[in-house]
């Protein structure tokens, strides 16, 4: 994967806001039940995550992130805010976990790269039709691909 000047990221990431609202649930690390946050996730790579959240929160702090999506739930993982961003009363933050399971992570990053296939092969207008084995299908948002899957 080649990273552009403006991309700081290496790990691909692939978006999850498209027609559903993934819901996250945030705690501070260290605090009790009562300080659970509820978020909105923007997108998702093996290395962290974008969220949407009405609740103040610092770079540095450290959280505890729970989430569900159709094939993929991870619960109680360590994670640093590395980002935030104050937007009209939401804060998007990025986030970085500390440690994943690596199945989990080869599973994000195999998402990753077949939606970036996926977007590619849109941009190029190639008639190629999905295939029920890329490991997005689940989350593609792409309707008229989903159409036409083959076997």
């Amino acid at each position: 994967m080649t990273i552009s000047q403006n991309e700081k990221r290496k790990i691909k990431r692939f978006p999850v806001l498209y027609h559903l609202v993934k819901p996250v649930l945030i705690m501070r690390a260290g605090k009790n039940q009562d300080s659970e946050l509820p978020a909105i996730m923007a997108n998702l790579s093996a290395g962290g995550m974008a969220l949407v959240t009405f609740s103040p929160l610092s770079i540095g702090e450290k959280l505890i992130i729970s989430f569900k999506l159709k094939d993929i739930q991870m619960e109680n993982v360590k994670a640093t805010i590395v980002r935030c961003e104050n937007k009209g009363g939401a804060c998007i933050i990025g986030i970085q976990f500390e440690q994943i399971d690596k199945a989990i992570a080869d599973k994000l990053c195999k998402m990753a790269d077949d939606f970036d296939a996926c977007r590619t092969r849109l941009f190029y207008d190639d008639k190629s039709i999905c295939k029920k084995d890329c490991s997005y299908f689940a989350h593609c948002h792409y309707s008229e691909r989903k159409k036409q899957v083959a076997p």
